[in-house]
């Protein structure tokens, strides 16, 4: 499976896609390895951290999003989480972690349980569609197959929101 996470993000969207669960700490550990940190943040020790990071060590891994955090705050000083600057790159994440949801990529809940920190994060957005509906009655042992309506709402909210359901596709 192709990591959701490439190796040009920066780390202000990891951020916010951790923010969200639309990422897992693994997945933060797994980009940072991957990415080539311009001279601004390539010797922050934050960074360094998670670079080093042994995703096999559960403590190291429960640190990931910690020190994720403060390299942000610390190389990032002008990014605010509660800003329409993160509301937007939240929803190019969103759009992105839906199309692979289309392909195969994660499982029903996986998608629902981003919805609830969506809303209370970022005020119930438009983007979100129906989806808070389609993941009523949502739990662990959902399968694809008894989550078609997610599938439609998913392709409902691609549509509206003039996106692709081609997972690679850049928006």
């Amino acid at each position: 499976m192709k990591p959701f996470l490439e190796a040009n993000e920066d780390p202000v969207t990891v951020l916010v896609a951790r923010e969200m669960e639309a990422t897992s700490d693994a997945d933060i550990v797994d980009w940072a390895g991957r990415h080539v940190a311009p001279l601004s943040y390539a010797d922050d020790a934050d960074y360094l951290q998670l670079v080093r990071c042994n995703p096999g060590n559960a403590v190291a891994l429960g640190k990931a999003p910690s020190h994720l955090a403060s390299l942000v705050v610390r190389r990032f000083p002008d990014f605010n989480c509660d800003s329409a600057k993160a509301a937007e790159i939240a929803r190019q994440v969103f759009l992105k972690r839906i199309r692979t949801y289309l392909h195969g990529d994660v499982e029903p809940l996986q998608i629902c349980r981003m919805v609830r920190l969506i809303e209370e994060k970022y005020d119930y957005p438009s983007w979100l569609g129906g989806l808070y509906d389609a993941c009523d009655w949502m739990d662990e042992r959902t399968t694809r197959d008894q989550a078609l309506h997610l599938r439609n709402a998913i392709e409902q909210i691609l549509s509206d929101n003039g996106s692709t359901q081609l997972p690679e596709a850049v928006e």
